[in-house]
Order: C-alpha cells, then structure tokens, then sequence
C-alpha cells in the first residue's frame, strides 16, 4: 500500500468535530457551575435592542457560522442577553478580523445594553466606560494580536469585578452600579468574532 493512500486512510479515521463543539463545556467548567450562553447554532438567549429572544430576524451584521458569533460591523444593534444577572462570573473569548478594531463587552447593563462597558478597542482594551468604576484601567499589553484568540474572564460580586485577559490579572475595580442589569457585546463599526461565552452565577 502506498504511503499517500495510507496518509489518506487516516484523514479519513479522524472524526470531524461538529462546529458547536468548541464551544461545548469542559467537566471541569460543569463542575464549577458554568453553563453555556451560546450554542453555536442560533442566537437563543439572546436579543437585539431590547427586542424579542430569540430575534425573529436578524440585523445584517449580525450573524451565528462555523459556530462563531461574528460581527462584521455596524453601530447597531447591540447583543444583549435575555436574562439580567445580578453576581456572576463569564469567561468568553474573542478575535479582532482587522488590525484595526473596536467593539465593547457590556456588564449589568439595560435591556438595550449600552452603560457598564469593558471597552474592546485596540490599544483600550478593558477600560471601563459608560459608568463608575474605581480602579479598572485600559490593558492593551495583555491582549493578542488580530487573528489570535484572546479569553477574557470576569468576576462580579457585589459592587467588585475582578477582570483577567488570557489568565493574568488586569485589574479589580470597585464601586459597580447597579446590582443587577444584563450582560452585551457592543457593535462598533468593526469586525470581531466570538465564542465560548459561559457563565456561572454567584449565590
């Protein structure tokens, strides 16, 4: 047997993962108390401006493909989460398309999500805007270049948020205002595309 057929045979015996997988939870996140936000599919759980969830139709820059949530840009709408949680913590990840990028990652925020914001603009990332928040600043140095997935993990007890991007520390802020609100990805005139949001609220 030749060596291409053989290299052939084994392509053909590796499974091919589902585009949903990656954003399946590991046991370890199970365990913990995580629960998926994002399905890979559709946008259940999910709403545009406050609108119905899941949306009924969906904006032109907003779209679910190869299991991402990809933004292709635009300054509206907004994503925002059906559901407003009160403490929590989120990890999800995300990737800038250009060089130039820009969008926002709103906590306890409106329905229409637009205060409360992690600011995701380059050389901003993580800055707190649309609100008060003492001791957040902007960490572009801990972000990931275009093209490259970055993680960012958010804890919110209370009026604290403990901020960390690609396991290392940013920053923890005080003073978060309001107790309870939901949680949106900002459409900022960008492309930008996301997954493995996960969630685990604090009782």
């Amino acid at each position: 047997m030749s060596r291409s057929l053989v290299g052939c045979l084994l392509l053909l015996a590796i499974p091919v993962l589902a585009d949903d997988d990656v954003n399946a939870l590991s046991k370890e996140e199970k365990d913990a108390g995580f629960v998926s936000m994002f399905n890979g599919k559709d946008f259940a759980g999910w709403q545009f401006d406050g609108q119905e969830s899941p949306p009924k139709t969906l904006p032109d820059n907003w779209k679910v493909e190869e299991g991402l949530i990809k933004l292709s840009g635009g300054g509206k709408p907004h994503l925002g989460t059906e559901k407003a949680y009160g403490d929590f913590e989120m990890k999800f990840e995300w990737r800038a398309v250009k060089d130039k990028y820009n969008s926002g990652f709103f906590i306890r925020s409106g329905k229409k999500v637009g205060a409360n914001q992690l600011n995701l603009a380059k050389g901003s990332e993580g800055a707190f805007i649309g609100g008060k928040l003492t001791g957040s600043m902007p960490v572009p140095k801990l972000q990931k270049p275009a093209g490259e997935w970055n993680e960012w993990h958010v804890l919110v007890v209370a009026d604290k948020v403990t901020f960390r991007c690609n396991g290392e520390l940013a920053w923890e802020g005080t003073g978060l205002q309001p107790k309870e609100g939901h949680i949106g990805l900002q459409a900022e005139g960008a492309a930008l595309e996301f997954r493995k949001l996960r969630i685990r609220e604090v009782k």
